[in-house]
């Protein structure tokens, strides 16, 4: 469980936060207090009900978060990955607005380099 990527997504990404309340027919401000108290005193210290709105609403925003899977500009079926993101990298995740998996991130670098070379010639 990633406490800083919580406190990235509440900070700068607060509209997936209001989503998973949504989702969950839980008040946004329930969802934003649980989170907020959980990234700055620890999972630990939530109350039962507390834990259980996190664990419905917020878990899956900051644990085993799936790769968004790399698409092609001119692929008409986005592609799944199913590549679970490294705890390690999901600050950085949230901070680019949705990171891919090494074998994404080569794809889409590969064809980045492949796109810059199409066009210098």
């Amino acid at each position: 469980m990633n406490l800083k990527a919580l406190e990235e997504i509440f900070i700068n990404h607060p509209e997936l936060l209001e989503s998973s309340a949504n989702e969950n027919n839980v008040p946004e401000q329930t969802i934003f207090g649980i989170a907020e108290f959980a990234y700055k005193n620890s999972y630990e210290k939530l109350s039962d009900k507390q834990q259980y709105h996190f664990n419905n609403c917020i878990r899956h925003l900051i644990e085993d978060v799936q790769c968004s899977g790399y698409n092609h500009e001119y692929e008409e079926e986005p592609r799944e990955c199913p590549a679970t993101l490294d705890d390690d990298d999901l600050v950085e995740y949230y901070q680019n607005d949705g990171k891919y998996c090494e074998s994404c991130e080569g794809q889409a670098s590969s064809d980045s380099h492949s796109k810059e070379s199409f066009f210098c010639e």
